[in-house]
C-alpha cells in the first residue's frame, strides 16, 4: 500500500498550560512582598520615617494579596487537597514546595507583626520579626524563578536574569501599590518622593534587564525562538507597546517630568502595574508555545 509518508512521533503543540492563574499569582505575589520590602527597605536605610498608618496598610497589602496568591495557585493545582499535599507530603526538591512554605511562613510572620505591634510588645522583637520577614519575603518574591527553572524543557526559563526580573518586579509592585494608596492615605512628602525614587529606580533595572534579556545571544535554539516570538513574532505588539513603552517608558516620564503629587504618583502606579503583569503573562506563556522535543 502506497500513500504519501506519515510522521509518527512529532512533538505536539500543547498551548499555554500555566496560564493567566499563573501569571496572576506572580503578580499578586510580587505586591504582597514588594510592599513589606519597599517600607523595609526606607526602615532599614533610615531614609524615610514610616508612619503607622503606613506600617498597618504594610500588613494588609502583604496579607490581602498573600491571600489572592494562594487563592490562584490553588485555582491553578485544580484542587485544595493538591495544595495541602504540597505542605503535608512534601518533596523538598521542588521549588512548589519550598515556595508553599514560604508564602505560609510569610503569612505568619506578617501575622506575628501584627501582633507585635497592636500590642506594643517591644521595639526590639519588632525588629528582629521585621528583619526575619524581609528574608522570607524575597524569598517569596523570587522563589518562582527557581521553579521555572526546574522545568527544563523550557530554555528560556533557566536565564539567570529570571531571579533579578522577579525581584526587581517585587518592589516596582509594592510602591507602585502605595502610591495608589496615597490618594486614600494621609501620606506626607517624604514618603512619596521615596515612592517615586524607588520606582524610578526599579523601572530603569527593569528596562535594563529585560533589554539584556532580548539582545544576549542565548545558548540554544528555543530560547531564540522564544526571543524571537516576543519580539518580533506572536507577542511583539503586546512586548513593544505594552511592556516597553507603555510599562517602562511612559511611567518613566511621568516620574521625571512632574512632581510626587498624590495624583501622580497614583497614576504612576497603575500604569507600572499593567506593565508588570504584561511582562509576567508574556514572559510566562511565550516558553510554552514551543513543542517539547
Amino acid at each position: 500500500m502506497k500513500g504519501k509518508p506519515r510522521r509518527a512521533y512529532a512533538a505536539p503543540l500543547k498551548g499555554v498550560l500555566w496560564g493567566w492563574e499563573v501569571s496572576g499569582y506572580v503578580f499578586t505575589k510580587a505586591i504582597s512582598a514588594g510592599s513589606f520590602l519597599v517600607m523595609l527597605l526606607a526602615t532599614f536605610f533610615n531614609w524615610v520615617p514610616v508612619s503607622d498608618t503606613t506600617y498597618w496598610w504594610t500588613l494588609g497589602l502583604g496579607l490581602v494579596f498573600l491571600m489572592a496568591t494562594g487563592a490562584l495557585l490553588i485555582m491553578d493545582l485544580d484542587q485544595p487537597t493538591r495544595f495541602l499535599n504540597v505542605l503535608l507530603r512534601p518533596q523538598w526538591k521542588s521549588w512548589l514546595v519550598k515556595g508553599g512554605y514560604s508564602i505560609t511562613v510569610y503569612g505568619g510572620l506578617l501575622t506575628v507583626l501584627g501582633i507585635v505591634k497592636w500590642f506594643d510588645l517591644g521595639s526590639g522583637l519588632l525588629t528582629s520579626v521585621m528583619y526575619l520577614t524581609g528574608v522570607v519575603g524575597v524569598i517569596v518574591a523570587i522563589y518562582t524563578a527557581f521553579l521555572f527553572a526546574q522545568a527544563k524543557g523550557r530554555d528560556f526559563w533557566q536565564s539567570p536574569t529570571l531571579v533579578i526580573h522577579m525581584l526587581v518586579h517585587s518592589f516596582m509592585a509594592g510602591a507602585s501599590a502605595f502610591a495608589i494608596l496615597s490618594l486614600f492615605a494621609d501620606d506626607n512628602a517624604s514618603w512619596l518622593s521615596f515612592l517615586k525614587m524607588v520606582l524610578i529606580g526599579g523601572i530603569l533595572v527593569n528596562f535594563l534587564t529585560i533589554l539584556v534579556e532580548i539582545t544576549i545571544s542565548h545558548p540554544t535554539s528555543d530560547a531564540k525562538k522564544t526571543v524571537k516570538m516576543i519580539t518580533k513574532g506572536f507577542y511583539k505588539n503586546l512586548f513593544w507597546g505594552g511592556v516597553m513603552i507603555f510599562g517602562n517608558i511612559l511611567p518613566l516620564i511621568i516620574l521625571f517630568a512632574m512632581d510626587a503629587s498624590p495624583m501622580v504618583m497614583a497614576l504612576s502606579g497603575v500604569i507600572t502595574l499593567i506593565g508588570i503583569y504584561f511582562t509576567e503573562k508574556i514572559w510566562i506563556e511565550a516558553p510554552q508555545r514551543l513543542p517539547l522535543s
